[in-house]
């Protein structure tokens, strides 16, 4: 599938997206849930997992490819429980 720059996200149009992990952060209220900030040249975006404190191997540097229809929350671009797969880190460059 195509790469799209996280910048060009249209919201409710599934789309994939590559970057790596700049954050994770698990929470346990008001709901169970682990958001991973994905980023690339371009942007970042919040990839939310619910009902997961944490996501094995996911850890900021990783470079991952998703895919998902993002949605604007509170401003905040957001991927909903997107299917994910780890790619190898290409560096110095970036993922790609």
């Amino acid at each position: 599938m195509t790469r799209t720059a996280i910048s060009a996200a249209v919201p409710r149009r599934r789309s994939t997206f590559e970057g790596r992990v700049i954050s994770v952060t698990a929470f346990v209220r008001p709901w169970v849930r682990c958001d991973v900030v994905l980023g690339d040249e371009t942007g970042a975006v919040t990839l939310r997992f619910t009902g997961r404190r944490g996501i094995p191997g996911m850890r900021p540097g990783q470079c991952v490819r998703v895919e998902g229809t993002p949605a604007e929350v509170r401003s905040v671009l957001v991927l909903l429980n997107p299917l994910y797969e780890f790619t190898p880190d290409r560096a110095p460059r970036p993922c790609e």
